[in-house]
This record gives structure tokens, C-alpha cells and sequence, in this order.
């Protein structure tokens, strides 16, 4: 029966775990190499294969166009007609800048109806093993039978000065329906080698549709006559596996130019397959060493973790006596020392919520005295009932309104102690405070909420809103014909933002920084109580992340947006009295 003691509990358990971990690494790594092997290496490689594709066919398909474009330009047919210097040299830097202008750079031959070159960049000695070969011979008298098509075919011609080229393009130049000569470009074979060279592939092969070789960086599959015999058994867009020379490959078939190239790229997997062995090899060692060294590890782990477990255990009776200063030995591992400062960390938060609960009471008997003193202040009493003694005269019907608002006002301010209300709660008084400023400031003042209707039950802090509106009159006004004042509401992730802004006065960039900064401070001038206390409300109840950010220009208009945590109600209020 095994022991129940928790020293020989943790032994079998790590033995047990060290074990699975072990056996479940080395599967992971075989699969990890069997993966790379097979899917990474075959994707790579087709990726490459694509691109390389894409990359020459759209060469291949530049060159032919611009062979329909140049047959017809008028420097070449009248260099082609009547064959002066001036003529000539306009040729040649037509057909030099086309050239040129590519990336993979060819020779160009212009001849005459009668088979003598006009304009090539081909040294001298080149252009008559051009003229005097049998491809050249060939393609006369079939350009002559179909002026009209452009005629793609391997050249390979032996050219000396290393002007290798391997893919000849040429085409018919007609003065109407009678042949003036024959225009062709040979692509040379660095030019295409450059741009194979981009792509990991360890070899390149390009045919014509009867593979015929035309390129190919290894030349290793090469067979009689020019033919590439290796791949004509494959299918296009597909990885098959093939052994060259006794070394595996994946080759990969792609079809160009509607069908008149094949391109064969070809990526050993010799390397991957030496890894695999190897890989294998290597983890029967390690585990037959970790067979060996396990048991004194697992005794030596133990023993120090349980050595850490019972250090970890006296801290927390030190610190459970109110000794906070009380250390962990360097030797304990991380974890617990993480454990420790965690666990010293929620007695420190624990004390600071205390004192934070304690704040918030407080704040809110003071708040409360003061939103009386600030929203029941003669100068607001007075301004109502001064407009109301004329509107009732005026307008019996807007005097009841008004009457109604202020009613509104006063009950919630004095009989409404929900420290937390939902939006539309607030918003409401908002609209009241707002109907009895207008009916005073006339077209003074413009206004608008902008509120969608499924923020209106968010939870915030009572009267959080107002002192921002009520600022943004009295100091908005200043120095200004009217000012319109828009309250809007968006939810951004976790938190909703309630934006109050205006048009007015703006802030002094001086005394914005001021303001910024009194908002931090445990006391404010009485100038910003208001504003003052809404912050610090909404920090008190939410938490640092939270409260008001402020955006002024000086004579354009102010940006107040109140932070709070969306749709969160009382439950994540920190010490709300409720």
C-alpha cells in the first residue's frame, strides 16, 4: 500500500507527470518533424513554385506584348523599309529601352525581309551564328505563313561572349499585308537564372510543351536530344516525391502561356529526412538518461519544494500577526515568492479598500452638502423665478413646464439618494436643467443628446453629468453670442464614454494645464468644484482607470468625456454605499 504522507504523495505524482511529459515531448517533436517533412516542406515549395510561375509567365507575356506593340511601331517598320542611320538609331533605342526595361533582360534581333539584321545588341560574331543557324532557317518561312502569331520556341544557341540565352520569341514585322522583316527577342540565361535565384528551389527546369529544354539551374536530369524526360509523367499543380541520382526531391509541375512552357522546380528533402533520423536518435538517448537521473531529481525537487512550502507557511503566519516586512529566504523558488508577494499584495489591497471605503463615506456626506449648496444657490432660484414671473405673464403654458422641471430638479437633488442611477435617471435631470438655462438664455443657447437607447440603463454616479453642463455655460458663454452644448453617449470595448461638449469660449491652454492637474489633487479651487467632484466620484467608485478627461481650444470649444465601466451597475462599485 503506498504512503499517504505527502513528501512520498509528491514523489509518485512527479515520477508520474516527468514521465508523461517526457513521452508526450518526444511525440510532439516526431510530430513536429514528420509535419515539417511532409506539409511545411511541400508547402513552401509549392508556394515558391507558384511564385516563380507567376514571375515568368508574366515576363514571358510582357515580351509579347510588347512584340504586337513594337511590329507595329513606326521606327521599326521604317527602319525596316528603307534602312538609314537615323532610322536605325531610332530603332535601337526603342528596342534597347524595352529590353531594359525588363527583368529578365534578352538580346534583341531586328531583320529585313531579305534575312540581314538591321538592329540587335548581339556582337558581331553572334549575329552571324544567329542568322546562320537552323533555328533561324526554320522559323522564316513559318513566320512568313502566320505573320500574325507569336512564335515561342527554345533557342540555346551557342553564342560566344557569354550571351548565353535559352528562350527565343519572334514575330512578323507586316507593312499592311506585305512582310517587311522580323523582329525577335532571346531571353538570356543569367537573366532568367536572376530571377529563379530569388525562390529556395534547388532546381529549375523550363520546357516547351514538348519538353524541349529550354532552362534549368542544375541541368542534373538533362537526357538525350534536349528532352527533360522526368517530369512528362507528372500532373501540373501537384507535389510528387521522385529520387534523382539516388537523393529524394519533390518536384512540382506548372503549365505557362497556355500550355506552350512547363516549369519543373525541384527541393531536395534529403536534409529533413537526415533530421528525422536524427531527431529519433537523439530522444532515445535523452530518455534513456532521463530513465537514469530521475529518481535522485525527483528527490532532490521535492525535498525543495517542501522546503519552500513550509518557508511560504511561516510568512503567512508572520504576516497574519501584522508583520509585513517579513521576507522569504533567497533560496525558495520563484513561484513561491510569487505566492508570498501576491498573498502580501491582497493584504495591502484589503487595507487600502478599507481606507478607500472609508474615503468614499465621507466624500459622499461632503459631496452631498455641497451639490445642495451648488444646485439650491440663490442665483440659479433666482434666474428661474425671474424668468417664471414673466412667462407666466407671457405664456401660462411654458411657465407650467418650467414649474415642473424645477420641481424635478429640486426632488432630485434632495430626495433622490441612490449614490448610483441608470442612465436615463441622470440624462432626465439633465434635460430639465437644461429646458429652465434655455428658457433664460433664449437663442443664447442650443442643445442636443445624443443617447443611443440601449446605453439608457448603464449604471453611473448621480449627478455626474450636470456639473459638466453647468461649466460649460458658465464659462462657455463668455466672450461669445451663443454656444450649443451636445451630450453624447458611445461603448467603446468595457467602457462607456459620456462626451459633454461645446462650442463656446474654449479654455487658455495655461489654464487647461491647471485643470488637468487639479483634478489629481486631494482639494480643488472652488472655481472647479463641481467638475472636481464628479471626478473624484467617479474614481472613488471605479478605480484610477476611470474619471474625466478634458479637451479645450481656446475660441473654438471644450471636450469633457466621463469614463465609467459599461453596463457593470453597483456590483463592481468599490465601497458604494447603496
Amino acid at each position: 500500500m503506498a504512503s499517504n504522507r505527502y513528501r512520498s504523495y509528491v514523489q509518485r505524482l512527479f515520477l508520474r507527470y516527468t514521465v508523461a511529459i517526457i513521452l508526450f515531448l518526444c511525440v510532439l517533436v516526431l510530430a513536429f518533424l514528420a509535419i515539417n517533412t511532409k506539409w511545411l516542406t511541400e508547402t513552401e515549395s509549392l508556394r515558391s513554385s507558384t511564385m516563380l510561375a507567376g514571375a515568368l509567365e508574366q515576363e514571358v507575356a510582357q515580351y509579347k506584348e510588347g512584340l504586337d506593340a513594337l511590329v507595329n511601331d513606326d521606327h521599326i517598320l521604317a527602319v525596316c523599309e528603307r534602312q538609314t542611320t537615323e532610322r536605325m538609331a531610332n530603332a535601337n533605342r526603342l528596342l534597347y529601352g524595352f529590353i531594359n526595361a525588363r527583368e529578365i533582360r534578352g538580346l534583341f534581333v531586328l531583320v529585313d525581309a531579305e534575312g540581314s539584321i538591321l538592329c540587335s545588341n548581339l556582337y558581331r560574331d553572334n549575329r552571324s551564328i544567329f542568322l546562320q543557324s537552323s533555328l533561324f532557317k526554320s522559323l522564316m518561312p513559318e513566320m512568313l505563313e502566320e505573320p500574325d502569331r507569336i512564335f515561342l520556341v527554345p533557342s540555346r544557341l551557342n553564342y560566344s561572349y557569354n550571351q548565353t540565352a535559352d528562350l527565343l520569341l519572334g514575330r512578323a514585322v507586316m507593312d499592311g499585308t506585305r512582310t517587311v522583316g522580323f523582329l525577335f527577342f532571346d531571353l538570356l540565361d543569367e537573366a532568367i537564372y536572376g530571377v529563379a535565384g530569388k525562390y529556395r528551389l534547388d532546381d529549375v527546369v523550363l520546357t516547351d510543351q514538348f519538353n524541349n529544354l529550354i532552362f534549368s539551374v542544375g541541368r542534373q536530369s538533362e537526357a538525350s536530344m534536349g528532352k527533360y524526360r522526368v517530369g512528362s509523367q507528372f500532373k501540373k499543380d501537384q507535389v510528387n516525391q521522385i529520387e534523382l541520382s539516388g537523393k529524394p526531391y519533390l518536384i512540382i509541375k506548372k503549365v505557362l502561356d497556355n500550355g506552350e512552357l512547363n516549369l519543373y522546380t525541384l527541393v531536395s528533402v534529403s536534409f529533413q529526412r537526415s533530421l528525422f533520423r536524427y531527431a529519433l536518435l537523439f530522444l532515445a538517448m535523452v530518455g534513456l538518461l532521463m530513465l537514469i537521473t530521475l529518481k535522485p531529481l525527483t528527490l532532490l525537487i521535492t525535498n525543495k519544494n517542501l522546503y519552500a512550502i513550509e518557508e511560504l507557511r511561516r510568512s503567512v503566519l508572520e504576516m497574519g500577526k501584522g508583520n509585513m516586512e517579513y521576507a522569504l529566504r533567497p533560496q525558495v523558488f520563484e513561484e513561491f515568492q510569487e505566492l508570498h508577494d501576491t498573498f502580501r499584495s491582497m493584504v495591502l489591497q484589503q487595507e487600502e479598500l478599507q481606507k478607500r471605503n472609508s474615503e468614499l463615506l465621507e466624500r459622499k456626506r461632503i459631496m452631498e452638502i455641497k451639490q445642495l449648496e451648488e444646485k439650491i444657490n440663490p442665483h440659479f432660484v433666482f434666474n428661474v423665478l425671474e424668468t417664471l414671473r414673466y412667462e407666466v405673464i407671457i405664456d401660462p403654458l411654458v411657465a407650467s413646464e418650467m414649474i415642473m422641471a424645477f420641481a424635478n430638479i429640486m426632488r432630485y437633488n434632495l430626495y433622490y439618494r441612490d449614490t448610483i442611477v441608470p442612465l436615463r435617471t441622470d440624462i432626465a435631470y439633465v434635460k430639465d436643467y437644461l429646458m429652465l438655462q434655455k428658457m433664460r438664455y433664449n437663442r443664447r443657447l442650443e442643445y442636443s443628446i445624443e443617447i443611443p437607447e440601449e446605453l439608457m440603463d448603464c449604471k453611473v454616479p448621480k449627478l455626474v453629468i450636470q456639473p459638466i453642463v453647468e461649466n460649460a455655460l458658465k464659462h462657455g458663454m463668455k466672450n461669445v453670442e451663443s454656444i450649443h452644448v451636445r451630450i453624447a453617449a458611445s461603448l467603446e470595448q468595457e467602457n462607456l464614454k459620456i462626451m459633454v461638449e461645446d462650442n463656446g469660449a474654449g479654455i487658455e491652454p495655461e489654464i487647461l494645464d491647471e485643470l488637468v492637474v487639479d483634478l489629481e489633487r486631494e482639494e480643488v479651487s472652488k472655481e472647479h468644484i463641481g467638475m472636481y467632484n464628479s471626478h473624484r466620484v467617479v474614481r472613488l467608485l471605479y478605480g484610477p482607470p476611470y474619471g474625466l478627461e478634458i479637451e479645450s481650444t481656446y475660441g473654438k470649444g471644450t471636450r469633457v468625456t466621463i469614463k465609467l465601466p459599461a453596463n457593470r451597475g453597483d456590483e463592481h462599485v468599490q465601497g458604494a454605499d447603496r
